[in-house]
């Protein structure tokens, strides 16, 4: 089997260089802007700040500040990794095109330099992608290797996140990866890669007390690294104000319960600590990559998530399906119930991104409720969910 491996990769990166230049999605701005700051007017320390500089007659303040909330709206990494991919290809980027993104998005969309400008935008995915794979095949044991590197390959999460609609949350998948791949060596650096991974989003901090080892200080590492990455640009005004306390944390706390009239419980926080104590009380009852699959269970079935989130989750998904084969269709029934949640998300996620002019929401609503459909695919991606974790409940030696 591993000699057809090269075949697959190389079926799999074609598949990638097709979908690179041929869809474009307007979130491609805000931290390719900011990367240009970084590199092209050496604003690493200053960028949070550049825009409210700015007077409000500035095509950049009318198009990017909205009700006082900035566009740099993510912890310094999502910015500095582009920057350092700005440094190295803007010489080969098609300046027009790039003014007219970052300016006039409509003209952009039919400017003949838009596939090159984009697929360029998006060759940092493409490595971090290649270095998902690498660890992914160093975390399996030989008997599973091959069937997980075909289905990170292939799998349908990623190619839609990273190179269909342009997002970096393919970053925070391989730096998750590769706290699981420490924890297998028994490493203190694994705190620190989910650290690394809370640099581009915060949300992994919250599984640094599931790795193995001490907990107190998987989490102290993690919280010191961390702070580490943000120190710099904790002076700034607007990256307290849209970057640390972002807008889009509010979304884990939708799901609730009154217990006062102004207090509640959290779905969300109860199915977390939850795992929490059960970790504690029973640390062998799954394997790190497992434990880490039961704690994303709460910001899909609990959260209002963008639909790049679950990206975060596929490579945990690739080691449970390689592993667990029990655990293959509860799988395939979950990753399907996303992809239909997708289509009744805004139209630049799903059609749009090729041109379509169709609304899935729009044809929908002429047999039944959009919202009351997209809450029954929910509900079933939450029993399956349950299922699903039932299925990995047994550790595996290689996912220590």
């Amino acid at each position: 089997m591993f000699k057809k491996l090269p075949l697959y990769i190389i079926l799999g990166l074609l598949l990638r260089l097709v979908l690179m230049p041929a869809t474009a999605h307007p979130d491609l701005r805000g931290f390719n802007l900011a990367a240009y700051f970084i590199a092209q007017k050496g604003e690493v320390f200053t960028f949070y700040d550049h825009m409210r500089k700015l007077p409000p007659t500035d095509r950049l303040v009318e198009i990017y500040i909205h009700d006082g909330q900035g566009i740099f709206i993510y912890p310094p990494l999502a910015y500095l990794t582009h920057a350092l991919f700005n440094l190295i290809l803007y010489p080969l980027y098609p300046h027009d095109t790039w003014y007219k993104l970052m300016y006039y998005y409509d003209q952009f969309l039919v400017d003949p330099g838009r596939p090159w400008l984009v697929f360029l935008l998006k060759v940092p995915y493409l490595i971090a992608d290649g270095f998902s794979l690498l660890i992914l095949r160093k975390i399996l044991d030989p008997r599973h290797r091959f069937i997980g590197s075909l289905i990170w390959i292939f799998n349908p999460v990623t190619l839609y996140s990273a190179y269909m609609v342009g997002q970096f949350d393919i970053f925070i998948a391989m730096f998750t990866l590769l706290a699981v791949y420490l924890s297998q060596k028994k490493s203190y650096l694994s705190p620190v890669a989910l650290a690394l991974a809370a640099g581009f989003k915060p949300f992994t901090l919250l599984f640094l007390p599931l790795l193995p080892g001490k907990k107190w200080l998987n989490v102290l590492l993690g919280f010191l690294t961390f702070l580490f990455i943000i120190a710099p640009y904790l002076p700034s005004q607007s990256f307290r104000r849209d970057a640390l306390l972002a807008s889009q944390s509010d979304k884990i706390l939708y799901a609730k319960v009154l217990v006062t009239g102004s207090q509640y419980l959290s779905w969300f926080f109860v199915g977390l600590f939850l795992i929490y104590w059960f970790n504690l009380l029973k640390p062998t009852f799954f394997s790190t990559f497992a434990w880490l699959a039961a704690a994303f269970m709460p910001f899909y079935v609990f959260s209002d998530y963008h639909p790049q989130w679950f990206t975060w989750m596929a490579p945990i998904l690739t080691l449970c399906a390689a592993v667990y084969t029990k655990s293959r269709l509860p799988i395939l029934v979950m990753v399907a119930c996303y992809f239909v949640i997708v289509l009744t998300f805004d139209s630049s996620l799903n059609f749009g991104l090729f041109g379509i002019n169709f609304t899935f929401t729009a044809w929908l609503v002429r047999y039944f409720p959009p919202d009351e459909f997209a809450s029954l695919v929910r509900s079933l991606f939450a029993a399956t969910a349950v299922v699903f974790l039932l299925r990995i409940k047994k550790p595996a030696t290689d996912g220590k």
